[in-house]
């Protein structure tokens, strides 16, 4: 045999080898075909999370879905039972449990996800997730979440150990001296900034460092620039008050208590205070009301506008709306009150100078007092108020008649009172002499009717008299 016939030999043993290992893999992989839709099949009717899924690394292959819950769940809940987050400020470290963020997990939505995982009505793409599963394996990530109720009381709570509010510029007042006072800046937990980094720890698990705002005040020290001097001051005592009028007249004058009135800003009494009402801690005393004295929200209030009425018309501030009482009142002379009614009355006032005012209310349970202080160049004089009586109203006089008074008999009901006109001058002194003086005001206070009741009942001792007669 030549060599040629050797080599034509072997090359057909070699055809003939390749054939037998063709059939066989062709075998195999006809086997391993019919095989993976066997467990195809078992997988899709199964009523299991099919195998090589897993939840956030937990493996949850074979278990329905309770089961996968449960797992999911208590291994979760082992994990976080004992975890701190860590927040930093400065050197401090404020330690604050996961548990008490409200930590919680999609748990139904990743189950149901893995659990559907080849369970479609699409026979490919149920059959590649479900092979491609076992083969490749495939996690699906929990989505971890903190409660935001919770979150904001917990930085409540760490906001209230390093919160300092700002402090205002503001006048320090010490017998007839005082000085200004510089402001500083305060600081407060970034709530928005804060929240994100402790969403970020559920994925990096990552100490929360807290991030700080500056509070900034809204006075400074600049703001003062040009007080130099008391410009003007008076008070009105309240001793004979009772208890809720006395805390009415505190309240009401805290609220213009260091403020500084730049140069044509005005003020409302009334938008000062926020409303006269309970809400604003108002209290129910004596008022004036459709000129008689009676009961309401806020008796008092008006001792306090009309105190700072007279200290501001005496610093020469300008008066834009004014009202006076319906009816005569003890604490000041007639003609220099200020009444405010919500809704109704009420006193403005605005800074016509040049320099910014700066108010200061005082009140020590039996006087209240206010001080305005300014550029004392630009008040180089001083002021008298002088209230001047135009009239007098008599009251008049109005009979009633009533069955149930004897005939004969009167009683009176209202004594009535008289009523008064004043106009009110602003005197401008310089050197002791009045260089100036103008009306700034008028005043009418009513008259109170005298009301006498005239009876016209059956008189007794007559009825009595003759009733005697008959029965003689």
């Amino acid at each position: 045999m030549g060599r040629l016939d050797v080599i034509k030999e072997k090359g057909l043993e070699l055809l003939e080898k390749i054939k037998e290992n063709k059939i066989v893999l062709l075998s195999v992989v006809a086997f391993v075909f019919v095989m993976s839709f066997v467990y195809y099949g078992h997988e899709k009717k199964s009523d299991h999370i099919t195998h090589g899924i897993k939840i956030d690394g937990i493996k949850v292959a074979g278990l329905n879905k309770e089961e996968a819950k449960k797992k999911i769940e208590k291994t979760k809940e082992d994990e976080i039972k004992d975890e701190e987050i860590n927040f930093i400020f400065g050197e401090k470290n404020y330690k604050v449990p996961v548990r008490d963020l409200g930590y919680s997990l999609n748990t139904n939505e990743v189950v149901n996800e893995a659990y559907n995982i080849g369970k479609t009505n699409n026979v490919f793409k149920d059959y590649f997730n479900i092979i491609g599963a076992g083969i490749f394996r495939k996690n699906i990530k929990l989505n971890e979440t903190f409660n935001e109720e919770k979150v904001n009381l917990a930085l409540d709570q760490l906001d209230g150990q390093i919160h300092i509010e700002p402090i205002n510029a503001h006048m320090y007042v010490k017998d007839d001296d005082f000085k200004i006072v510089k402001e500083s800046n305060g600081r407060a937990i970034n709530r928005k900034k804060t929240k994100e980094l402790i969403d970020n720890y559920l994925n990096d698990k990552k100490d929360v460092e807290l991030v700080i705002k500056t509070l900034k005040p809204s006075l400074y020290e600049k703001d003062f620039n040009g007080i130099d001097s008391l410009l003007a001051e008076y008070s009105t005592n309240y001793s004979s008050s009772g208890s809720n009028r006395k805390e009415n007249i505190s309240l009401g004058a805290s609220f213009f208590d260091g403020i500084l009135l730049e140069p044509n800003k005005e003020i409302s009494f009334n938008a000062q205070t926020g409303g006269i009402t309970e809400e604003q801690g108002f209290k129910t005393a004596g008022v004036i009301l459709n000129g008689e004295l009676d009961s309401g929200i806020g008796g008092g209030i008006c001792q306090v506008s009309t105190t700072l009425y007279n200290a501001l018309i005496r610093a020469d501030v300008d008066i834009t709306e004014r009202y006076n009482h319906s009816r005569p009142i003890g604490y000041v002379p007639l003609g220099t009150d200020a009444a405010v009614v919500d809704g109704y009355k009420d006193l403005k006032f605005v800074n016509n100078g040049e320099y910014p005012l700066y108010l200061k209310s005082y009140t020590d349970g039996n006087n209240v007092k206010f001080k305005v202080y300014g550029n004392k160049k630009s008040n180089d004089y001083d002021i008298n108020i002088v209230p001047k009586l135009v009239s007098v109203k008599e009251p008049r006089e109005i009979k009633k008649y009533s069955t149930k008074l004897p005939s004969g008999q009167t009683e009176i009901k209202s004594s009535g009172s008289k009523g008064y006109y004043y106009e009110t001058y602003k005197e401008y002194v310089k050197d002791g002499e009045v260089v100036n003086s103008e009306k700034i005001s008028n005043s009418n206070y009513v008259a109170k009717d005298r009301v006498v009741v005239i009876g016209e009942g059956e008189n007794k001792i007559a009825k009595e008299k003759e009733d005697n007669k008959d029965r003689s």
